[in-house]
């Protein structure tokens, strides 16, 4: 049996082995082995990179030059422009976008038969869920994170104790987005499948986390869905340290739905289902 995947090299396969050919199942050795092969196929698909913080760009740009004149975000320090206003809900969208890109790769797994030998082999299934939803995470952290060089953030660059606030919060932000991803692609038979749920569940999800515009002023019902979004308490968490506020009940709040989503699809990849898997 062979845990090899396409588009990897022999010698990603080969380090599954112990020394005496024997197949090695640490549960530890398998989580590292699918992480690291996340971060293999991202970096042999360049266009996964624009796909993911091209469109946010996009939509950052549009959206600061159309409402400028329209919309600010006031802080502790004054009115800030509606562009760091956006920072976060961008921040969030690549994160979003990242964790989808790294699910589908539950359902190509499957499809090419590398999934099946994972899951057949004495490891254990949390292993497998971790190291997909830590793999994704991880890539969905840093491209996120590069959104922090853009030029809305030059004057108003947080101090490092807020900085690392908000690091943190984006890394929570971007393990439940990927664990949710994770949870829902398992359940899915096909990518069409998966891209329906997201048109029907992420993005939703995204557009009222305050990414667009603020919770404040809204009307009773329509600020009672926002809080009751998980990605809302993410977006207050990254939004508070750049405006220099302190924000730990959104940071809170963030560990929980993290965790949650994190439990969430360790508990459906454990699960067998009918297929079998």
């Amino acid at each position: 049996m062979s845990l090899a995947a396409p588009g990897l090299s022999t010698a990603s396969a080969e380090g599954i082995l112990a020394p005496n050919g024997a197949l090695h199942t640490s549960s530890a050795r398998v989580l590292s082995i699918i992480v690291w092969r996340e971060l293999v196929r991202f970096r042999r698909q360049p266009t996964r990179i624009a796909a993911a913080i091209g469109t946010p760009l996009m939509f950052w740009a549009f959206l600061a030059a159309g409402f400028s004149n329209v919309v600010t975000a006031t802080s502790s320090g004054g009115e800030a422009g509606y562009g760091l206003f956006l920072l976060p809900g961008m921040m969030t969208m690549v994160a979003l976008f990242t964790a989808v890109f790294s699910s589908i790769s539950v359902i190509d797994d499957r499809n090419e038969g590398w999934l099946q030998s994972v899951l057949v082999s004495p490891a254990s299934r949390w292993s497998v869920a971790l190291g997909k939803v830590l793999g994704g995470a991880i890539l969905a952290f840093l491209q996120s994170a590069v959104l922090l060089l853009a030029p809305p953030v030059w004057s108003n660059w947080p101090s490092l104790t807020n900085l690392a606030a908000l690091l943190l919060a984006l890394a929570l932000t971007s393990l439940m987005m990927t664990g949710i991803g994770v949870a829902f692609a398992w359940k899915s038979e096909t990518t069409q499948g998966f891209h329906a749920v997201m048109n029907l569940v992420l993005l939703p999800m995204w557009a009222l986390s305050g990414a667009i515009f603020p919770i404040e002023g809204q009307s009773a019902v329509l600020r009672a869905i926002m809080l009751a979004n998980p990605l809302t308490w993410c977006s207050q968490a990254m939004a508070a340290p750049l405006h220099g506020e302190t924000a730990l009940a959104p940071l809170a709040a963030a560990v929980v739905f993290a965790a949650a989503a994190l439990a969430a699809s360790v508990y459906v990849v454990s699960r067998p289902d009918s297929r079998g898997h």
